[in-house]
């Protein structure tokens, strides 16, 4: 469950970083749409980084 859970995580940071690529081109890095998104992924990132704590353990 907790690697599908970071996949699908993984995932989602890849999406959003090609889209946030995509749009900061077309919109400019300072638009509300760029920075909404930019969020977003931030927020995946960090959950990603709270799975892989919680996993780090259990490898050691």
């Amino acid at each position: 469950m907790v690697l599908r859970t970071a996949l699908e995580c993984h995932k989602r940071i890849v999406k959003y970083r090609r889209d946030l690529y995509k749009l900061a081109k077309v919109k400019g890095i300072s638009h509300i749409n760029v920075i909404d998104l930019s969020k977003k992924l931030d927020k995946e990132i960090i959950l990603l980084q709270k799975i892989m704590q919680e996993v780090r353990p259990i490898w050691n």
